[in-house]
Parts: C-alpha cells; structure tokens; sequence
C-alpha cells in the first residue's frame, strides 16, 4: 500500500461512523447472545460433570425408597403375624401335654381300684409315692411344659435313676422321649418308646409311645420299618387318636412315594 498512514487514518473514520463492525464486536454488543456456550473444564482439560442430580434421578430415588419402606412394613407384619402363631402353638402344646399327663395319672389310679374289685382275693397295697418323688416329677414335667427341653430331659433321666420302682417310671419314660424328639435325637427318641414298650406294652401311653417309634423310623429315613410299626398302631389300637395319626401318617408317605 502506496499510502498506509491515509489508510489508517480512513479506516479509524469508518469505524467511527458505525460502518464497520467485527464479529467480535457485535457479539459483545448484542449481550453475548452469538457467543458460543461456556463449558467448565475438568481436571486434565475434560468437561466436568455436573454435580446436581437431575430431578428424574431424584423422582427415582425417591420411588425406590417408598418401595423400599412399604417392603419392610409388609415383611414386619409377617413377622407378627408369625411370631403370634408360634407363640400359640406352644401353649397349645402346653395344653396338649398337661392334658394327657392328667388323663393317664387318672388312668392309673383307677386301673387298681378296677383290678381289686374283679379280684376274689384281697387287693395288693398301692405302690406308696413319696412327696420328694412327686415333686421331682411335677419339676421335670413343667420344664417339658415350658418348653425347656434340655432341663426336662435331665430331670427325668434324674427320676428314672433315682426311683426305678416308682410308678411314674413309665410316664417319665414317655416325656424322656417326647423331650428327645422334640430335640430332634431320634436315636435316643426311639429307644426310649422302644424301651417303654417293651417293658410295659399295657401301659396307658402304649399307643403314643409305639406312634413316635413309627414317627422316629419316619424321621430317620428308615421307611420300610415306619409303615411297619404306624401299621401296628392301625391294627392294634382302632378308633384312638394314635390310629387316626397313624393313618394321616401313612398318608403322607405314599404321597411322598416313600
């Protein structure tokens, strides 16, 4: 250019009068509307994310813990609803328990009041039992009652040994095994019915006492000798509630193509 200072000052002219505007200009004086978005940057020149959660994240966060809530309040009323019917069982078993203690102890009074009077001769003196001997069956009995296991299987392992001759040998025999099989030792379960059995098979818990041995073989996976002995109960006591057990029993097992 022969004339750059004319130029200069020609071109300070033009863009005085407005006739002239850089992209740069206009952009600022148009309040940044043209401007390109401003993105922040990361460590290392990345775009950095952004650090509030969108409202859908929020709305489904906040439905999840609703779902979560109405979840727990459904499994705490199972839990009650459970806990309840357990509670009721076992008083059910209590019940169940002092009923047939009251009922066999009445059984065996009567059974030598009974063999007196078909007697012509004079009738044997009843077997005398000791306050000591009552009470130490009377605690045994009321751990079983309770739900004390452990404590009632010692106690009429207790009994047996400390009375052999007394006439509610037969009957600590019984809850013995009952506690056993509650505890789930169907060894020992079994050879304690299997015992009272055979030393007295007239006893008045006889019928129970051969069921649970059909229960314990069931228990152990010994089916053949189960329906063996559940059939016995059938066939020797018909019409008591041990057949009928006995029966569903059997039942059960041909179901379960045992």
């Amino acid at each position: 250019m022969r004339h750059p200072r004319r130029f200069a000052v020609w071109m300070a002219g033009v863009l005085a009068a407005g006739l002239f505007t850089p992209a740069w200009a206009a952009d600022a004086s148009s309040g940044g509307r043209n401007l390109p978005p401003v993105v922040e940057m990361g460590v290392g020149g990345a775009p950095a994310a952004s650090s509030t959660p969108s409202r859908e994240v929020l709305a489904d966060l906040l439905q999840q813990l609703e779902s979560l809530q109405t979840e727990l309040r459904s499994l705490r009323g199972q839990l009650e609803v459970q806990t309840n019917e357990i509670e009721r069982l076992k008083a059910r078993q209590r019940d169940l328990l002092a009923d047939i203690d009251r009922r066999v102890s009445e059984l065996e009074r009567r059974a030598p009041a009974g063999a007196a009077a078909a007697s012509a001769g004079p009738a044997p003196a009843a077997p005398v039992i000791t306050v000591q001997e009552q009470k130490d069956y009377d605690t045994a009995f009321s751990l079983m009652k309770q739900g004390q296991y452990d404590r009632a299987a010692k106690g009429f392992r207790d009994f047996l040994a400390n009375y052999p001759q007394s006439t509610l040998r037969d009957n600590a025999r019984y809850w013995l095994g009952e506690a056993y099989y509650v505890k789930r030792d169907f060894r020992k379960a079994l050879a304690e019915f299997t015992r009272l059995m055979s030393d007295q098979p007239g006893n008045p818990k006889a019928p129970d006492a051969m069921l649970k041995i059909g229960y314990c073989h069931y228990e152990l996976g010994e089916w053949a000798r189960a329906r063996e002995n559940l059939n016995q109960v059938m066939a020797r006591y018909p019409g008591q509630p041990a057949a009928k057990s006995a029966e569903q029993r059997l039942a059960k097992m041909k179901k379960e193509g045992r």
